[in-house]
């Protein structure tokens, strides 16, 4: 029982500690996702009074994806159906300016925003930019927030759950002196007189890694992520059960690993 209870003392910070930082990479990548899908929606549009080419935008932006060019004619038929004359439209056909719609490769910045809009507006025959500067502001202010505040809770979590595992590795080792001691005595190398504790360690590391992947496996039936997907284009249900798996694994052993060695060397002194 006594054992039991060691066991669960180091397992429980651990859990946590490795949950917090799947639940960050979960929120990071969905995120990323989020973005890519806003990149993709997301277009800036120009009015000018002559033709632009990509490659002429390309010289003086580099974020620029995609140029294309609004149909005029479909919106001029629609008013073919009203009492406008046919010499009207012929007028405002060759009137209207050209239309063109800006696909960018990455999520601008508001600074970054700014400027393409005063470049754009520098171009010979440009007449006129819109970026659609409110709602984009919204979205990019959502994406910020989200991001500083995964980051911080993840940050949180490792310090509190760190200064456990210190605190149960202390304890363990404090467990095992007298063997250690003694073993020392006779000439046991280190790594001789340390292997139950690391046995321990890595046994509790592998738990836990598993416990945890479990915990995501399920995690989308028991939140209901489908509909945060639905509801807000947020696609958290990005768990890559090996990947991840051995990507916590590793975490969790290396840290243990260490913190067994620094609590043991420093107790030496």
């Amino acid at each position: 029982m006594k054992s039991f209870k060691n066991h669960l003392s180091f397992l429980i910070p651990l859990f946590i500690l490795l949950f917090s930082i799947q639940f960050a990479n979960m929120l990071d990548r969905g995120l990323e996702k989020y973005e890519l899908k806003l990149t993709n929606d997301y277009s800036v549009v120009i009015v000018s009074q002559r033709q632009l080419t990509l490659n002429e935008l390309r010289l003086t932006l580099s974020n620029i994806s995609s140029l294309n060019e609004i149909d005029k004619s479909k919106y001029i038929k629609k008013l073919a159906t009203t009492d406008i004359s046919k010499s009207d439209l012929v007028y405002l056909k060759s009137s209207l300016p050209n239309f063109y719609t800006i696909k960018l490769e990455k999520l601008p910045t508001q600074d970054e925003l700014l400027n393409l809009k005063m470049t754009l507006k520098k171009l010979n025959g440009v007449i006129k930019v819109e970026t659609y500067k409110k709602a984009f502001e919204k979205l990019h202010q959502f994406l910020i927030l989200a991001t500083s505040a995964s980051y911080i809770f993840t940050l949180f979590i490792f310090i509190v759950s760190i200064l456990l595992i210190v605190k149960q590795m202390e304890i363990w080792t404090y467990a095992h002196t007298n063997r250690m001691y003694i073993m020392g005595l006779f000439g046991a190398p280190y790594w001789l007189k340390s292997a139950p504790l690391y046995k321990l360690v890595i046994i509790d590391s592998i738990i836990a890694s598993l416990l945890v992947s479990i915990s995501f496996l399920y995690l989308p039936y028991i939140a209901n992520l489908d509909i945060i997907n639905k509801n807000l284009g947020l696609d958290l249900e990005n768990f890559i059960i090996f990947f991840d798996t051995l990507n916590l694994l590793v975490i969790s052993i290396l840290l243990s690993v260490i913190a067994v060695t620094a609590t043991i060397l420093k107790d030496e002194k």
